[in-house]
Parts: structure tokens; sequence; C-alpha cells
């Protein structure tokens, strides 16, 4: 049996977060049985300037992409990697980008009991799909309780606590020269930045694991 840890370095306002995290998926469905996969979500900030509030994704979007023009086209062309992919894209000139720093404080809480990753799908899905504000306090309650988190688990989540352990994640991450997302750190050697192929993504992991010791 092969041994995968997969460190996911992501942020919940990544588009190519949650493609990325869809196509791999395909790929170790397609491993069997004979690999133990152990799933760890790490923190990025896309967009780390934006305030608690949260901006208007329009008007912040244009600014970076240039124009409205290329902003539109862009969206188009996400939307359609979408589709491909099993996944809808949906934007509205109401969108409000959050600033994602508690979200990932929620990721955090989930991870201790085993719910980081329904955690983090069903906020890509709130997120891009039903365009709801993730960077609301309420919001990231609900939904975390929507997955099966407990009471005690989300007041874990708006802690100093995790608060600290959040921004020491996303410092050494920083440290590391991690400047992109999604990026992928298997076994604690091998650093893949991308939303690859599910093909890629199989052919990455077996490579991977034929190179590691093989557990009885």
């Amino acid at each position: 049996m092969a041994d995968l840890r997969i460190d996911i370095i992501s942020d919940v306002v990544c588009p190519w977060s949650y493609l990325g995290y869809t196509r791999l998926k395909q790929a170790i469905d397609q491993l069997g049985d004979d690999y133990r996969i152990d799933i760890r979500w790490q923190p990025f900030e896309l967009h780390p300037d934006i305030p608690p509030t949260g901006e208007d994704r329009e008007s912040y979007l244009t600014k970076r992409f240039g124009s409205q023009e290329r902003l539109t086209e862009a969206t188009h062309a996400l939307q359609q990697v979408g589709i491909e992919n099993g996944i809808t894209f949906n934007f509205s000139e109401k969108d409000r980008l959050p600033n994602t720093k508690l979200a990932h404080q929620f990721i955090l809480a989930a991870s201790k009991v085993d719910l980081a990753t329904p955690l983090a799908l069903a906020l890509f899905h709130a997120h891009f799909t039903l365009g709801q504000d993730i960077g609301k306090q309420a919001k990231l309650e609900e939904i975390a309780l929507s997955i099966g988190m407990k009471e005690n688990e989300l007041q874990y989540a708006i802690q100093d606590k995790a608060r600290s352990i959040v921004e020491k994640k996303i410092d050494r991450l920083k440290s590391l020269e991690i400047t992109s997302a999604p990026t992928y750190v298997i076994n604690d050697q091998y650093m893949v930045h991308g939303a690859h192929t599910p093909e890629d993504f199989l052919k990455i992991l077996t490579d991977i694991a034929n190179k590691s010791p093989a557990l009885k």
C-alpha cells in the first residue's frame, strides 16, 4: 500500500483551486484501494489586500484585469472550463469578493474533526455557484453547521488561537516562496503547481508512490 499525504494550498475564492481539487479527486478515485490518501488543506490568500468587509467583485477584478472586456473574456472562459469539469460558475454584478482569512480559520477548525474537505467544497460551492458572501461569520457558521460541524467547533474557529495559527501558516508558506494557488505538496517532498488534468494528476501521484517505500 502506498501512503500519500497531499497538502493543498488554496483559497476558497480561487476558481482554479476549485477546479484543481475536482480534477485531483478524479485522479484519486482511479488509484484504487492500494493507496492511502491524507489530504490537508493549507491557507493561501489570493487577494490579501481585501478588507474584512469585502469588496465589489466586478470593480476589484476589473482593476486587476485592466479592463471590463478582459474580465468578461476571462469569466466566460472560466465558465466554459467549469462546465467541462462539472462545476457551475455563476457571477452577477452584485457579487462580493470576501477577505478569506476567517474562512481559513473555519477550515482549520474543520480539520480537527476530519471535515476540512467537505467544508472547503461547501465554501467553493457557496461562493462560486450560489453567490453567497463567505466573508461573513454568520454565513460561515451556517455552512459549517450544514456539513456536520458542532457549535463548539465553530467557537474555536473565531478564537484568537485559530487566527494566529492561520496567519503563521500563511507566513510560513510565503517564506517557502509559494506564491500561487493551487499548489500541492506531496509527502513533504514534491511540489506541484496548478490545476492539472486528471490524467496528469494520476501520473504524478503514481510516479511519486512508486518512489516512496511501500507500507505493509
